[in-house]
């Protein structure tokens, strides 16, 4: 039999914790509870500020609903495995799953926005109950008539924190949960609109585009200018913090990287060597959804898709609502074999980014394995945590040329 865990409300406490584990510890799955190793727990704020100062006062809600990163760098960073234990940043989920499907022995998902964690069970459960073809109908990558009753078969596998949370969002499910975070309706709703207005035949020109040269033309002549204009206001700090609602991860970005331009550059220069039809994210940009099946991030494809259920049978996944460094200081040291650690440095003060990396390098065994993304850029490893990790810069070069996010620069290395 498998093991089941209810997520209790949100306790405040250490002590609370402790109770948690000790009256809801995993015993044999009877009818109604979750099928899935799933471990459900909130640990108490213990260091500084960093995530928590910027999730402060917020309602519950989905920041981030499909994959708007590209879990192959993490994939091929990390090598995951059976035997493993690997540390990994929830947000869309996708990157949590992608690494199940090499069947790892455990994985610590962990965000501080709980709706998070939620969402990760919901795909996991989806997984499970569903076909290939009913999954991707039900997150909304194809019609689908009643999202409504695909739910229904998913809801007894789901935590009850997970279930209070979905059955109070019937229209979200209804319309395709895999959009309705607030930066795929930004996107949606802001960015599309806005890029259609000025070029909508070109849009579909670019996405149609076959070979590198046939989208290389797309982008000479005056047209251009026009494009690197309109996208590089459409990233400027001050519209993001406007229409986003995104937290700020731009926050710890010098002041002197200019937003704009860099992130301009980057794209560009990515669609001079990448088709944007093979980018799932471009295709969130430009229309909102993914429109290439062939080119959907990992677990959404039929291969993965099935190594991944096949895993969810014996990977225990332990979902934690709380920050980063609040999780790594419960972890036992010499504990991890991998960390995904993607891409909250951009948020982290200096204090807090100092003490994840400290608690990296306790809690990982020597050959453990970490991938870091930051915004654009990627700050220096905090001085003392520099000699414990060697750095894999060819690979942070090769991650930062071809993932598809295209604004991400890499930290790669291994623990001696």
């Amino acid at each position: 039999m498998r093991d089941g865990v209810q997520q209790r409300d949100l306790p405040s406490v250490r002590q609370d914790v402790a109770k948690v584990a000790e009256t809801e510890e995993a015993g044999p799955v009877r009818s109604g509870e979750p099928l899935l190793l799933l471990v459900r727990e909130t640990i108490a704020h213990q260091v500084h500020g960093g995530e928590r100062a910027l999730w402060h006062g917020r309602r519950e809600r989905i920041s981030y609903s499909s994959c708007n990163e590209d879990s192959a760098c993490e994939s091929r960073a990390l090598l995951p495995g059976p035997g493993q234990r690997l540390f990994c940043v929830t947000a869309g989920g996708g990157r949590v799953l992608d690494l199940v499907a090499d069947g790892p022995d455990e994985i610590w998902a962990v965000d501080l926005n709980p709706s998070q964690n939620h969402l990760l069970e919901l795909k996991a459960a989806g997984i499970q109950e569903l076909s290939h073809a009913e999954y991707l109908g039900f997150l909304g990558v194809r019609p689908s008539p009643d999202r409504l009753a695909a739910y229904a078969r998913l809801r007894p596998r789901l935590t009850e924190g997970a279930q209070r949370f979905f059955d109070g969002q019937p229209r979200m499910l209804k319309a395709g949960v895999l959009y309705q975070g607030c930066l795929e309706r930004f996107l949606a709703h802001v960015i599309v609109p806005l890029v259609r207005l000025a070029r909508p035949f070109w849009v579909r020109r670019l996405m149609a585009a076959t070979t590198i040269e046939e989208q290389r033309r797309l982008f000479r002549g005056p047209t251009t200018r026009l494009w690197r204009a309109l996208v590089g206001n459409l990233c400027r700090r001050r519209f993001f913090a406007w229409f986003s609602g995104e937290a700020g991860f731009w926050r710890y970005i010098p002041a002197e990287i200019p937003l704009h331009t860099r992130v301009v550059s980057n794209i560009f220069g990515h669609l001079e060597t990448h088709l944007a039809r093979d980018n799932h994210l471009v295709s969130l940009i430009f229309n909102g959804r993914y429109t290439n099946e062939s080119a959907l991030p990992a677990y959404l494809r039929p291969e993965p898709f099935a190594r991944i259920r096949a895993a969810l049978a014996h990977t225990r996944l332990r979902l934690i609502t709380g920050t980063v460094g609040d999780a790594l200081h419960q972890a036992e040291s010499h504990s991890f074999d991998g960390f995904a650690i993607s891409d909250i440095s951009s948020y982290l003060d200096d204090v807090s980014y100092r003490d994840v990396f400290e608690q990296v390098v306790r809690t990982g065994r020597v050959g453990a394995r970490l991938c870091s993304r930051g915004i654009l850029y990627h700050r220096e490893l905090p001085a003392g945590c520099a000699r414990h990790i060697r750095r894999e810069v060819e690979l942070e070069r090769e991650f930062a040329r071809h993932d598809a996010a295209m604004v991400h620069a890499f930290l790669v290395g291994e623990l001696q």
